[in-house]
Parts: structure tokens; sequence; C-alpha cells
């Protein structure tokens, strides 16, 4: 992070901030919000941290490329007509001089990314991480005390309004001193709210919505936000339960009540790689040790005595192939993770890999033909913890 405070202050300015006001439907045109939540979002995030780790980088169109993906690329190469999860080769096409960086090892987009939280709970100490680039922070107090500090306030930059006027600041005044950005900056006003969400095209594009959600609103005929918007709230709730379909109903015109959960130390550390095809248990084992081998030193920074090992692998299929995964785990004995916290990392890992090929086993008949795409080990500190993976 230091590196970027040194010059190129435009290129320093890539991170999304947007104000979240969490109101109830019956408060929308009230002064004072229950909440005042800030969305950080890094930009090309993957990009950014390999700009701070090479300046040379920021002045040419740079991708970041994991197996043969374009997973994101800066303003640069965005200007050449490439788009997150393009293919090499199209890239390649589109942008001859792009250069490219392998990815893949997640290990300094972790680290900058638990940088960027750091700096965030400097400041307040209510932010929740939503994985590398985005970052949820409850302000609220600070806006209570900043009120306190001025008699008036204006909206900075533009304000997306149907009906707006300079009264709209004495309506509004938590809105108006949520944040100071004013470079491209743009408020979005309570009322307006419903209406904006009702233009997005598909229900994906809303936080809280994932694939197999869509999936099953789509079995409803329910695309859009204006389809959900519309759809009767007893039709909802015989498909997804009185609380669900509310929490649906909510989030589409705007509204959501949830807390900032502060996220502390991670209950749980994961490392994964997913491929084309793996077909053999040596293949298996060299990237079970690979994967092990920067997992182990993740648990000895950590600090944390880690008490159980989960072994997660995705068999290709044809039909469904980001589901179709099947894990197993297992109990790492005191004496693998007193060497861990102790930095005896060869020893563990040769260990590790033995307990990961047993859960292996339990999961691939070795005599049989079988086809993976993804391996994942995590290591928990709470042998109870339920692991939760995204497709």
């Amino acid at each position: 992070m230091e590196s970027a405070e040194d010059d190129d202050a435009e290129w320093r300015a890539p991170c999304s901030i947007s104000l979240v006001p969490s109101l109830e439907l019956s408060n929308i045109t009230s002064s004072t919000p229950h909440k005042v939540i800030v969305h950080f979002d890094m930009d090309c995030f993957y990009a950014q941290v390999e700009m701070l780790r090479n300046p040379a980088l920021r002045h040419v169109p740079l991708g970041i490329q994991q197996k043969y993906i374009v997973v994101t690329c800066n303003y640069l190469a965005r200007e050449q007509g490439l788009t997150k999860l393009m293919s090499v080769t199209e890239a390649k096409e589109k942008c001859p001089e792009l250069v490219l960086v392998k990815g893949e090892d997640l290990t300094h987009y972790r680290e900058l990314s638990h940088k960027v939280t750091e700096l965030l709970v400097s400041y307040c100490p209510l932010v929740e991480r939503l994985g590398f680039d985005e970052n949820f922070m409850d302000i609220t107090e600070m806006v209570e005390r900043r009120l306190q500090q001025y008699e008036t306030c204006t909206f900075n930059g533009h304000v997306y309004s149907n009906n707006y006027s300079e009264d709209k600041a004495k309506m509004y005044p938590w809105l108006a001193v949520g944040t100071f950005k004013p470079n491209q900056q743009t408020t979005l006003l309570p009322e307006d709210i419903s209406s904006i969400m009702g233009s997005l095209s598909s229900v994906r594009k809303v936080q809280g919505i994932g694939h197999q959600t869509a999936k099953r609103l789509q079995g409803l005929g329910v695309s859009s936000i204006k389809d959900l918007q519309i759809f009767p709230l007893d039709n909802l709730a015989r498909e997804f339960g009185e609380s669900s379909a509310r929490r649906l109903k909510n989030i589409a015109i705007g509204s959501d009540d949830s807390a900032v959960t502060p996220t502390g130390a991670p209950q749980s550390l994961s490392d994964e790689d997913s491929f084309k095809k793996m077909s053999s248990p040596k293949e298996v084992l060299e990237k079970i040790q690979e994967l092990l081998a920067c997992l182990v030193e993740r648990m000895h920074n950590d600090g944390r005595r880690p008490q159980t090992l989960r072994l997660t692998i995705r068999r290709y299929s044809a039909s469904n192939k980001w589901y179709s995964r099947e894990s197993r785990q297992g109990p790492i004995p005191s004496h693998i993770g007193q060497k861990i916290i102790n930095g005896n990392f060869d020893n563990a890992v040769d260990q590790l890999t033995s307990l990961a090929m047993k859960l292996f086993y339990k999961m691939v008949v070795s005599n049989k033909a079988f086809h993976l795409t993804l391996i994942n080990s995590i290591s928990s500190k709470d042998p109870n913890d339920h692991f939760t993976q995204s497709g």
C-alpha cells in the first residue's frame, strides 16, 4: 500500500464507494435512517495489486491470468475492449500489446485485501469483509457526530433524483455528510431507490441473489427485479418460506436492515485450484502438496493451532459443472498442529498430505476412472465448523 502514496494521484482512485442507507419502508421519507453503511468495492483489485508490486505495469494494458481466462484487467486494457472472464486467446486478439501476469497464487491479493480491511477498521470497528475486494462499513455513529458539528449540509457531486432540490439536503442530512467523494460521486436519494432497482434487468444484479435462487425464481417466471417487485408475496413464500420471501421482496425495492458484522479473524483458512482435467492419483498428490505448502505457512502466520482438515473435490459434470462438489474432513493430530505453530513446515506438509490423501480415497476409487476439475483444502481451528463453498 505504501508505494501507492508516492505518485500518480489519478491512478490511486480506483475504489468505488457507495453509501447505503438502511431503511424500513415506513421510514422512507424520514430524516434519520436506522443505519448508514458504506460499501467499498476495489475496482480491478488483482490488477491494482500487481501494479503496486511492479509500478511499470501501471502504464501498460494489464490482464491477470488464471488458467486460460483473464479474470480481471486494468483500465488501459478495458479501453481496448477487454472484459473480465474473457479467454486469453480473445484478449490477445483484441489487444496484442496486452501484458499478462499469472494470478493463480492468491497470496499477495490476500495480504493486500487484509491491509485494506485493517485500514478501514482503524477508522471504524464495524467493518465486514466480502471477499478480497469488498467491505461494508457501518458509519452511523461517525455521521451522528458530524451532524452535531455542522449546521448546514450540501450534497457533493451529482444527485440521482427525479425531483431534486437543495432542500433535499435538509431532509437527508445524514446522507449529505455520509461520504465525501467529489470525483464522479452520485448520491441516490431514498425515494428513488425502488425505481432504480426496478430498472435492473436481472435478479442476479442484486447482492444476496445467487445462481440457485435465481434459477428457482426463473421457474416462477421471475427474471428481472421488476418481476420480483410485483410478484405476489404469498406465491413467493410457498417456494422459499415466509422469512426468505419477505427478504427477497425487501431487497427488490432496495430495503435491507442487515447489520454489519465485524469479520474478525477467519474461522477457517482455505486454498484451492481449478483445472480442466485431473485424472490420476499422482496428479492429485502433487496438487494437494502444492496447496498444503501454501496453507501451512498461512496457518503458521495465523498463530492458532489448526484442528480440522477438510478436502473438497469437484468432479466433472457436463450438465452441472459448478455444483458437483464433494467433501470429507478429519481432525489434525495435535502434534502436527504444534509443528505448524513451531514452523516445521516440510514435516507438517508431508503428514497433512498423507491425511488429505486418505480423505481423497474416501471420495474417489483410484482404480476406477475419475475426472476432477477442482481441489480445495481447508484448515479450521474448530472441528465443528461448517464450510460453505462458492461456485
